[in-house]
């Protein structure tokens, strides 16, 4: 169905040479099932499901799995996680093994370990391999994490990043790439505090233009630069995408009353 789901296939054929039983489901998420997969700029997101936690030797293994994937494929970023960590929400403080641009963790915390991890693996996770486990979804604990992630990681990114974007000249050119995560990023948190369901990058700007019309034009010029447009961003849209994502996390906590 997906020409770049060949990393899966040689995903599980490497678990199958060197951990063989361990993982029983595999599961892509992300851009890919939920329609908004851009070749060149969207990563392959996956959640591995195991009966057991993984032994020492196998976690090492597992390291190597991912060690032996072709290098010139796609971002493939993921997580391990056992049926019985699904069957109940993610809890503050737990590690999984999981892989981030290539850095394979055996136990890191937050990452894909968080509840929305578990809201589109449940909704909307495309089988690979095995059954879909159950999933134990819980509204408040999802909002309360969403609502955090926006106070924390987006207004402390924004608040960071803006005395470097003032200091230039306004009309410097910059890569489109810093303007597209502050443009889409926190729309897609604040889509499902609102909705319930999770959504894509593009969707997360589609949804602050609506619910915050005065962004609407860079929400739109990022959203063509996502779909591989010629768009180009300056330092000033730099500044400008930082003001929004404050926007953004002063709606919601305004909204729930964080």
């Amino acid at each position: 169905m997906f020409e770049e789901l060949w990393v899966t296939a040689a995903h599980v054929r490497a678990l199958d040479e060197r951990v063989r039983g361990l993982v029983t489901g595999l599961f892509v998420t992300g851009s890919v099932p939920l329609g908004d997969y851009w070749p060149g700029r969207s990563d392959i997101d996956f959640v591995a499901v195991m009966d057991r936690v993984p032994t020492a030797e196998e976690l090492g293994r597992l390291a190597k799995v991912h060690l032996s994937l072709p290098e010139d494929g796609p971002v493939y970023d993921g997580v391990y996680l056992t049926r019985a960590q699904l069957a109940a929400p993610p809890v503050d403080g737990d590690t999984a093994p999981q892989i981030l641009a290539g850095d394979f963790q055996p136990a890191k915390a937050d990452g894909q370990l968080n509840p929305v991890t578990w809201l589109e693996l449940a909704r909307h996770g495309l089988p690979i391999l095995g059954e879909r486990p159950d999933v134990a979804l819980d509204e408040g604990v999802l909002r309360r994490w969403l609502l955090d992630n926006l106070s924390g990681y987006w207004a402390g990114f924004a608040a960071q990043a803006m005395p470097q974007f003032a200091a230039l000249p306004p009309d410097l050119p910059i890569p489109p790439d810093p303007v597209l995560w502050a443009v889409t990023g926190p729309g897609r948190l604040h889509y499902t505090l609102t909705t319930g369901e999770v959504t894509t990058k593009t969707g997360g700007a589609h949804h602050t233009a609506q619910v915050l019309p005065q962004w609407s034009d860079l929400c739109e010029r990022a959203i063509r630069s996502r779909a591989g447009e010629d768009e180009p961003f300056t330092a000033a849209d730099g500044l400008a995408s930082l003001q929004l994502v404050t926007d953004v996390v002063a709606d919601a906590r305004t909204r729930w009353h964080a």
